[in-house]
């Protein structure tokens, strides 16, 4: 079943789209002065090439090899058995499959000057040795600031995906009740929710008791919930990835806090859909004001993830360290907010996506 979900559907991410990602990241390519890029994918890191390509590996890893003109290559150490399968989930034409993609890319770029690499300093020290033994002369530079850049804006295709991984997050959770008392169960219940409504992703998080440790964590087996708990859903829709989470309590005096927060969540983001870009990180605070004089919460972190790099999702900006600058239009982003409202602990985290 998996197969037929991560299977490159046109109508969903259409050829035009992908095409208009290459164009960008080659023009931004050539202002860099690279003959090529070099995008490294697995299993944990496979965002950078399915935003490029489609294609979303299981475990083995890959290089795409992205020239300065013309189509890119992926070179793999899948079997060959597979080749047509890749292509039936991703826009590439030409894939090597071969034990050693590290020298199937070197031989190609034998005859380049600068190449750029996503992540330089995480790459496999495999691969870069099977590189330079046969490209020796190429010299290597880290674009991961580049490819940051092309990569922030979100374009229609990407977003309709990003806005599917949502309603299933949003549906997902809908399923906790704050009577659940097991936390095994309730990961089993949510996950199993969010894959059959077509989840290639779902990875299920929990804060078993908010009271006394914040921390969300990936339960299996029968684990007791305490009166207050959160729930974090982070799943994955055609490469696209969202997390929300939601926080529930079974006191009367907790699922009041829970209840407010909740309902001035939506409020908050789409402050900050207008704010951030002009403003930068700092109004995330501000615009928890409202909230604190009704509620009289405490702010007592936020944490703003995003697609960048080779990662689905990770930090670019967090409290205290944040920089003053705010992202440009046409980012999305994942908000976390961790509040203490009346002495009651709350965790939320939503999806923002920054028109522009």
């Amino acid at each position: 079943m998996r197969r037929g979900l991560m299977g490159w559907d046109e109508a969903e991410l259409p050829r035009s789209a992908l095409s208009a990602r290459l164009e960008r990241l080659q023009a931004a390519m050539a202002r860099e002065g690279f003959d090529a890029l070099l995008l490294y994918t697995n299993l944990v890191r496979p965002a950078a090439v399915c935003w490029l390509t489609g294609f979303t590996p299981y475990w083995i890893e890959s290089l795409l090899l992205v020239p300065a003109s013309g189509a890119p290559m992926l070179a793999t150490a899948l079997s060959k058995r597979v080749a047509d399968w890749i292509r039936t989930t991703a826009w590439l034409d030409e894939i090597v499959n071969t034990p050693k993609p590290g020298t199937a890319i070197g031989q190609r770029l034998a005859g380049c000057k600068r190449v750029g690499v996503l992540e330089l300093d995480a790459l496999p020290a495999g691969l870069y040795d099977d590189m330079v033994a046969v490209a020796p002369k190429i010299e290597l530079a880290d674009a991961s600031a580049m490819f940051a850049a092309v990569r922030s804006h979100v374009d229609d295709a990407e977003l309709k995906l990003i806005e599917k991984a949502d309603a299933l997050a949003v549906a997902a959770l809908a399923q906790v009740d704050a009577s659940a008392t097991d936390a095994g169960s309730l990961a089993g219940l949510v996950e199993k929710h969010a894959r059959l409504a077509g989840a290639e992703e779902a990875y299920i998080a929990i804060a078993l008791d908010l009271d006394l440790d914040r921390r969300l964590i990936q339960v299996s087996g029968p684990v007791p919930l305490a009166r207050r708990f959160a729930v974090r859903a982070s799943i994955a829709y055609k490469g696209a990835w969202v997390r929300r989470t939601r926080s529930f309590a079974r006191d009367p005096q907790g699922a009041r806090a829970m209840a407010s927060a909740e309902a001035w969540l939506p409020q908050a983001m789409h402050a900050l859909r207008e704010l951030l870009p002009s403003r930068g990180y700092s109004t995330v605070a501000a615009s928890f004001a409202l909230l604190r004089a009704e509620l009289h919460s405490q702010m007592r972190g936020w944490m703003a993830e995003s697609c960048v790099g080779s990662y689905p999702l990770e930090v670019i900006a967090s409290l205290p360290m944040h920089g003053k600058e705010g992202p440009a239009p046409g980012t999305f982003l994942v908000l976390s907010v961790e509040l203490a409202i009346d002495d009651v602990p709350w965790l939320g985290a939503a999806p923002v996506f920054l028109r522009g």
